[in-house]
């Protein structure tokens, strides 16, 4: 399967065979979103992985809004970004480039300036922009869980202060979305998608 076939057959699975997900596969996935890229190398992501089925059932009821089918998951991975980590890495990633002299002036000048906003940022905008960091990490996990013969379904909806109690979360990680992920059984179309022209700009 290459990339092109993992992006058209990637489906929002809500539906999971009773089969757990092997150690390796896991493995697979995670290294996905570890190799993922990220603003000034930064790599924010953190990851709870959740398989005991008691702890799914639990996130199925108002830790998800209602979300029930949440319970009939093989695995859930809590996706966090590391708000403190974020922006010393993203610091540490500055001055290396400083000091290695790669970066005519004016562009490091830019990309200090840029950290500096970031450090000056409020808590939200902070939270927001660690947290697009770690979509592309979530996205690579969707698209190697293709591969695999996985399916997995982003969920944005959730109770943040009970899911970092639960499973005891530290406070400077933000959870930014779950991804329910198992073994797929239904098998739904393509849903509707923009044409080329609605998504590009005049």
């Amino acid at each position: 399967m290459d990339v092109v076939q993992a992006i058209s057959k990637r489906r929002s699975i809500r539906k999971f065979l009773d089969k757990d997900v092997a150690g390796d596969e896991i493995d697979l996935l995670l290294e996905a979103a570890r190799l993922a890229p990220s603003g000034l190398n930064a790599q924010p992501w953190r990851f709870r992985i959740i398989q005991n089925k008691d702890d799914i059932t639990w996130l199925s009821r108002e830790a998800v809004k209602g979300q029930r089918w949440v319970g009939g998951a093989n695995i859930i991975f809590v996706c966090c970004a590391d708000l403190t980590r974020y922006l010393e890495d993203a610091g540490a990633s500055v001055r290396f480039l400083r000091d290695s002299g790669v970066l005519p002036p004016e562009m490091l000048a830019g990309i200090e300036e840029y950290l500096q906003k970031a450090r000056d940022a409020s808590s939200e905008l902070l939270r927001g922009a660690a947290a697009a960091n770690c979509s592309i990490a979530i996205t690579q996990i969707m698209l190697q869980a293709v591969e695999l013969g996985l399916g997995t379904c982003w969920i944005g909806m959730y109770d943040e202060e009970a899911i970092k109690e639960k499973f005891n979360i530290p406070e400077q990680m933000a959870v930014v979305a779950l991804l329910a992920a198992g073994y797929p059984a239904e098998n739904p179309g393509p849903r509707p998608r923009k044409s080329r022209e609605e998504i590009i700009l005049p």
